[in-house]
């Protein structure tokens, strides 16, 4: 049984997914939390037609998806050489970036594992610079991940909703 017509609940939930998207690139833009509202938005719409199931599927890739955009950062630093410190400092920075808006998002990471290798590891400052460009990396790949996470519950939306609660 249908709460709400079908077109707002397609509406809304293609919004959330296509915005969603585009916000694993764009920095303060919560794309995998904003796809999960999505999907919930659909469930509560059109209850039978999508399960709790794959809700709860888009909120653990949501929650999978932001660890992984941090931890990514940290990684990639430390295979471009960073110790525990620059990697450490190129999560510190990530969090601490997300309080100074885009440039803080952009620049937190590498300029945290530039700080924690050059002046908590005592490197110097090129060893640094490189850990920071690491940091940089890994800020894309984090971003490709939840982008390839993304189209995922796309797929498992889709299949839910047309294989298992076709009509």
């Amino acid at each position: 049984m249908a709460y709400a017509g079908p077109a707002l609940a397609w509406t809304l939930a293609l919004l959330c997914f296509t915005v969603g998207l585009l916000g694993v690139w764009l920095p303060l833009v919560p794309g995998l939390p904003l796809m999960a509202l999505g999907a919930a938005l659909f469930k509560v719409l059109q209850p039978d037609r999508l399960s709790w199931i794959t809700v709860g599927v888009f909120v653990l890739g949501a929650i999978l998806g932001q660890a992984m955009d941090f931890l990514a950062t940290g990684w990639a630093a430390k295979k471009a050489g960073a110790g525990k410190a620059g990697a450490r400092g190129a999560i510190l920075g990530a969090l601490v970036g997300l309080f100074f808006g885009l440039p803080g998002v952009l620049l937190g990471p590498p300029i945290g594992a530039l700080l924690g290798e050059w002046l908590i590891r005592k490197q110097p400052f090129k060893r640094a610079a490189k850990a920071a460009a690491g940091a940089v990396v890994g800020l894309f790949a984090g971003a490709f991940g939840k982008f390839l996470i993304g189209w995922g519950l796309v797929l498992i939306f889709f299949l839910d909703v047309f294989w298992f609660h076709g009509r």
